[in-house]
C-alpha cells in the first residue's frame, strides 16, 4: 500500500516496479493519505490493517490476492 500524497512520481513508479516481482501481488494506492496517516488517521489505518488480513487470508486460503479485497 502507498499514500498518494507526499511523494514524487519516480517512488510511485519503484512501487509500481516492486509489486511487478510477485505474480500474486497487488499495489493499493490510498488516495487522499500520506505516509503517515496510513498508521495515524484511523480510516486510512483501518485499510492499511484490512490489506494486511487480505494478505492473510489469502495465503491460508491458497486464494490469489484481489485487487479490490477488503475495500
Amino acid at each position: 500500500m502507498t499514500g498518494a500524497v507526499g511523494h514524487p512520481a519516480s517512488r510511485m513508479t519503484a512501487q509500481n516496479r516492486t509489486t511487478a516481482l510477485s505474480t500474486d501481488s497487488v499495489h493499493r494506492v490510498v488516495d487522499g493519505a500520506t505516509h503517515q496517516a496510513m498508521l495515524d488517521d484511523q480510516q486510512y489505518a483501518a485499510r492499511t490493517c484490512r490489506a494486511v488480513l487480505d494478505v492473510v487470508s489469502s495465503v491460508r486460503n491458497h486464494q490469489p490476492l484481489t485487487s479490490n479485497a477488503g475495500r
